[in-house]
């Protein structure tokens, strides 16, 4: 399942945007929809977050480097991880009027992916709650920036758990069940397992993720 271009694609937009290496390009070129976000009131985005990810033709663009330029002429510096994801988001403010400056050859192809991500903290002991209450956010998010196309829009139905390898459903009565896995590993769907009120991991998971599907 690819969770990639979830707002990208339900908006109608080109997985892949090229620019020129030439000249700096407004930032929000560069980090599709994030005005968007911004633009939503914080207690209607604090249980989620964005993360773009930068390929570079058609890979992610390890090591990419760069500088975001503020008005005033400021530089400051601006670069990607060993798997292409943004370090750093330009704040709101840089949003406006910032500009991105990377260091390429002229000839590269840079696009742009976008994920949705819990902004919960992996943890050894998670409240399913807390899941069901950021998966809630994600989807109402999603449909409303998508507008006409809400019809279209992915909805979240569960939680996957990076470097976990089983973990542990339990419920009000005392009942336990384990997990689900796939072949993307261990995750937390509410439909299939109603009224779990806590999940428990033999440590933190690495890593929470939206899925729409599974």
């Amino acid at each position: 399942m690819d969770r990639r271009h979830l707002l990208l694609g339900l908006m109608a937009l080109p997985a892949v945007a090229h620019a020129e290496a030439k000249p700096p390009v407004k930032l929000t070129k560069v980090f599709p929809y994030l005005d968007k976000y911004f633009s939503l009131p914080p207690a209607q985005r604090d249980r989620f977050s964005l993360a773009y990810t930068y390929l570079l033709n058609g890979k992610p663009a390890a090591g990419l480097k760069g500088a975001i330029i503020h008005v005033d002429g400021q530089r400051v510096p601006f670069g990607v991880g060993a798997d292409g994801r943004v370090m750093r988001l330009p704040t709101a403010a840089e949003l406006q009027t910032g500009m991105l400056a990377l260091e390429l050859p002229a000839s590269a192809k840079i696009g742009v992916s976008l994920d949705l991500f819990p902004s919960l903290p992996p943890a050894k002991d998670m409240a399913s709650r807390d899941l069901d209450a950021a998966m809630l956010q994600a989807n109402t998010a999603i449909a409303r920036l998508s507008g006409a196309l809400s019809f279209a829009a992915p909805k979240m139905v569960a939680v996957g758990f990076e470097g976990v390898s089983a973990g542990t459903a339990v419920f009000a009565d005392g009942r336990q069940m384990a997990l689900p896995s796939d072949k993307e590993g261990l995750f937390y769907a509410p439909a299939k397992m109603p009224g779990a009120v806590r999940l428990s991991f033999a440590h933190a998971p690495s890593r929470l993720e939206f899925r729409d599907k599974t």
